[in-house]
């Protein structure tokens, strides 16, 4: 077990001229005496197998090559390039062939194993990440958690391609012509319609939409409308088995009228009219797309529904993202003509939702597709809405509506990535909607003014109800607010202080308080109100908290609070959000909007509380916070659940893969703490041997490479001094350890 025979070859060093430790020495930050092939250390804590050396241990394996098999090499060697990786072996094995030369270098790809299948078609480049985003918990004080095992971005190959051809492959330039027959905007628009599902599986999906699902960016009875249309005008040359030139007849129609401009009408059955039937418009079809698509992603993944379908359309992953590629197609249709409307405005709106479910919310398609939306939503001018003196109409409230709807997408994208925000309440008229019932916007005139005189003097309804307008019209009263927080945590640190940041929490409570009963969330009336009000209450306070733990995190690193009330938002916060994953029998319908609810609420809550845990650990007496330990460790337990229950269909599966692993990993160190070193030498191995589990805790964890160098003695020494030490591993750029493990193959359902 010496370097004995080695000839020449050398250790590749460091910059500064130091031997490269081993991996597994390098990562528990622990000393390596350096001996080939295999050192001491690694040979006593039987990690021989994971004993290797690298020349540049923070260069990124180039993907998809196949063969790589780290266990062969013991050396990687230096001056190799991105695209050629050396792999230097000490000695030949039979697995690599003999060598007169007792050192081989042979070139060899490196592999880096694709994701699932179902982990969806879109590349994922994470970008920059700010101060605020959803993982900065885990980043501050990075170089305590291993700064060189932190990669830089999530970038990974489109690992899922439709057996469909691809409808935004089509997108391509369409230039203006007048002739319409053969032009590629016919071609495409022919393709449109050729995948819109038949009028019975349209009739159920619509059904379930109109009955299940939340909308916000149209009435879903004009949805509905628009699609009756359709089947109304077109049923003939639609029904099976389609014919080309009826498809291309249709086409042709409807191309027509999206060249002319959409008249805007204050009254709704003037509106649809010019928008559907004979008149119907690539935008309206859109929003037809976009409701199937939010149909088919809120029924279950096993529904029997799906086996009514045919091929692909069986997966409600494939199904989802063609229907979602359509909606895609029509907003390209709609920009043809280089005109805007308020319908083409809520299409993109709606786009950008369905985006973020299925490609997730940290990809940079989602930011695009968002700086696209605000530059329309400003182009028509819906940030300054001039009050005209005229009654209240349709129009008027569902543009009201629309910006708000636009404004709050903003502010939580913003907080999210930690970027800054497009729009700024410093610039924008922000008109709250009234909290009106479509119903009663569609019927206009009178019906709209008999319902203003019922509302109470703040702008809410007195019955109890809570509309699409009213969880828009609170999230945007919450809105404003946080922009000023945004302003404190994303500007400049000389403006932040301690009395801002207490002048914004009052502020927020405030508005909070000012609500009316019906909107404010209590715990024991689950079971008690309908499904859908408890999820809005429930959703709505989670914003709440939210943005109030923001605030709390500003306020102790300024030194204004001791972290005992940051600590309390983060139990109620973590409490409510795996709440929402104990429930999930009631919220069927909202499955799919789980992963980003983890990436909002429980990642910042839990990243708080682990801290505060990890410090309590180390030293139980010198900490004068109020931290029922207990409690929290179950929550957190929840939560890893709640986190392996994800589907890898679901846009930010990786990611919930990620922070999984990371919990775990430090719920593991508060609980079981490095064994002493008078433990017997067989218990010492058994419990340093890779992937075995001396607690029921900890079951399946070697299926997952749990890697127990990482929680060396001493690794956490110099971390827990500061309060926001996790604030420096940022899940959106990359994990901190290898995660080119396929986690589809550690699930179990």
């Amino acid at each position: 077990m010496s370097s004995s025979g080695l000839g020449g070859n050398q250790l590749p060093r460091r910059r500064n001229g130091k031997q490269q430790a081993c991996e597994p020495c390098r990562k528990a930050k622990v000393s390596c005496d350096h001996t080939l092939p295999i050192c001491v250390r690694c040979q006593k804590r039987k990690l021989s197998s994971r004993c290797i050396y690298l020349a540049a241990p923070m260069t990124r394996p180039v993907p998809d090559a196949p063969g790589r098999n780290y266990a062969d090499s013991k050396i990687l060697g230096a001056g190799r390039t991105r695209s050629e990786p050396t792999i230097t072996n000490f000695p030949p094995t039979p697995s690599t062939g003999s060598s007169q030369s007792p050192v081989t270098t042979a070139v060899v790809p490196v592999s880096n194993p694709k994701p699932t299948p179902e982990s969806g078609p879109f590349i994922k480049s994470s970008g920059f990440f700010g101060p605020t985003n959803f993982s900065a918990v885990f980043m501050e004080n990075r170089e305590n958690l291993g700064n060189e095992e932190i990669q830089i971005s999530v970038d990974s190959e489109p690992s899922y391609v439709p057996s469909y051809e691809s409808l935004q492959s089509q997108t391509f330039l369409m230039l203006a012509d007048k002739q319409q027959c053969g032009s590629p905007r016919v071609a495409l628009g022919k393709k449109i319609l050729h995948a819109l599902p038949d009028q019975h599986t349209c009739k159920f999906l619509l059904e379930w939409y109109f009955e299940k699902c939340h909308e916000c960016c149209l009435p879903k009875m004009s949805i509905m409308s628009q699609a009756n249309s359709v089947w109304t005008t077109f049923g003939k040359q639609l029904n099976e088995p389609r014919l080309t030139e009826d498809l291309e007849h249709i086409s042709t129609i409807i191309c027509k009228n999206a060249e002319k401009s959409l008249e805007e009408y204050e009254e709704y059955d003037r509106w649809l009219e010019a928008c559907s039937g004979v008149n119907l418009r690539w935008e309206s079809l859109g929003a037809v797309f976009g409701a199937l698509t939010t149909a088919i992603l809120s029924l279950p993944e096993r529904d029997a529904f799906f086996c009514t379908q045919r091929g692909d359309r069986r997966n409600r992953r494939n199904f989802s993202v063609e229907m979602k590629d359509c909606v895609q197609a029509c907003v390209t249709l709609s920009n043809y003509m280089d005109l805007i409307n308020s319908t083409m405005v809520s299409l993109l709106a709606k786009n950008l939702i369905l985006q973020t479910v299925i490609s997730g919310d940290a990809s940079l398609v989602v930011w695009r597709q968002l700086g696209d939306l605000v530059a329309a939503c400003t182009a028509l001018g819906l940030h300054r809405q001039v009050d005209t003196g005229r009654p209240v109409s349709f129009l008027s409230e569902s543009k009201n509506r629309l910006f708000t709807v636009i404004f709050n997408i903003d502010k939580g994208s913003a907080l999210l990535t930690g970027r800054p925000p497009f729009l700024s309440y410093r610039y924008c008229r922000l008109r709250l909607p009234l909290d009106l019932s479509e119903d009663v916007l569609m019927k206009g005139g009178e019906h709209i003014q008999r319902a203003l005189e019922q509302l109470d003097e703040n702008g809410w309804n007195r019955e109890g109800n809570i509309h699409p307008a009213t969880s828009s019209r609170a999230q945007g009263q919450l809105s404003p607010v946080l922009n000023e927080v945004l302003e404190l945590s994303l500007g400049d640190p000389e403006q932040c202080t301690g009395e801002k940041i207490k002048y914004l929490m009052g502020k927020l409570a405030a508005v909070y308080d000012s609500w009316p009963s019906y909107l404010h969330f209590k715990l024991t009336e689950l079971g008690e109100v309908p499904d859908h009000m408890f999820w809005r209450r429930l959703c709505l306070k989670l914003i709440m908290l939210e943005h109030r733990l923001l605030l709390e995190r500003l306020a102790y690193k300024q030194g204004a609070l001791d972290g005992q009330s940051m600590i309390d938002c983060a139990r109620e916060m973590l409490e409510l959000t795996v709440l929402l994953w104990v429930q999930r029998d009631r919220f069927v319908e909202h499955h799919h909007d789980y992963d980003w609810m983890l990436m909002c609420w429980g990642v910042p809550s839990s990243g708080v509380l682990c801290v505060e845990l990890l410090k309590q650990t180390k030293n139980p007496t010198g900490n004068t916070l109020r931290v029922p330990r207990s409690e929290i460790v179950q929550n957190l337990s929840l939560l890893i659940g709640f986190l392996e229950w994800v589907k890898p269909a679901a846009g930010n599966y990786q990611l919930c893969g990620r922070m999984r692993i990371i919990i775990k990993r430090i719920l593991d160190q508060i609980l079981n703490p490095s064994p002493p070193s008078s433990m017997p030498q067989a218990a010492q191995e058994a419990a340093d041997t890779p992937g075995f589990d001396t607690s029921t805790n900890n079951v399946g964890s070697g299926v997952l490479g749990y890697d127990p160098s990482l929680f060396e003695p001493g690794t956490f020494d110099d971390a827990t001094d500061n309060f926001d030490w996790l604030n420096n591993v940022d899940w959106s750029r990359g994990p901190w350890f290898d995660l080119g493990q396929d986690f589809s193959a550690a699930r179990w359902s």
